[in-house]
């Protein structure tokens, strides 16, 4: 009898003994849909962000920005539709006065740092073209356009930055 429960154990034992297959492939699989998971949530990520960055938010300040140099490039953008080049200095200034002769300027809120008077000047470069916006602060505001008519952003903007081009400090000012 007692032979009998010492092969009966052993015989338990084995049968209890298993392949670690099973939470192996189950952990690995788990560890391959994590990564993909947090693979998917940064490449989603970085493309809304890339979007925001060519088309800024309207309400923003560079958002506004962008389109209030939209605006004003309309007719030298319809320009190099039609020629396929930008037009010299002397052509984009006449474009651009005679669109601003019968065209309002937009509002925006928050306001652009561009002063809301004063009107805005055209100059031709090597890579595209500029439109310079009088600034709030007396610093001239440059809306960059590629030859195409792409807007490529703004400079100056003098209303948000001290002379050395650092930031300025929102708490200047401020009496504790």
């Amino acid at each position: 009898m007692r032979s009998d429960f010492r092969r009966k154990s052993t015989v338990s034992r084995i049968s209890r003994r298993g392949s670690a297959k099973g939470p192996v492939v189950l952990v690995l699989l788990f560890l391959v849909v994590s990564a993909l998971g947090i693979f998917l949530v940064i490449w989603d990520g970085r493309k809304a962000e890339s979007e925001s960055d060519a088309n800024p938010t309207v309400g923003s300040v560079e958002g506004n920005l962008a389109q209030l140099a939209g605006w004003a490039s309309e007719p030298i953008r319809g320009w190099i539709a039609t020629k396929g080049s930008p037009p010299d200095n002397d052509e984009g200034a006449k474009l651009m006065a005679a669109m601003l002769a019968s065209k309002p300027r937009p509002d925006f809120f928050p306001p652009t740092p561009a002063a809301p008077d004063g009107n805005p000047s055209y100059q031709k470069t090597n890579n595209g073209f500029e439109i310079v916006f009088p600034g709030r602060d007396k610093k001239p505001v440059v809306c960059s356009f590629s030859n195409e008519g792409a807007y490529e952003g703004a400079t100056g903007l003098g209303e948000f930055t001290e002379d050395d081009n650092s930031v300025k400090d929102p708490l200047e000012g401020v009496a504790p």
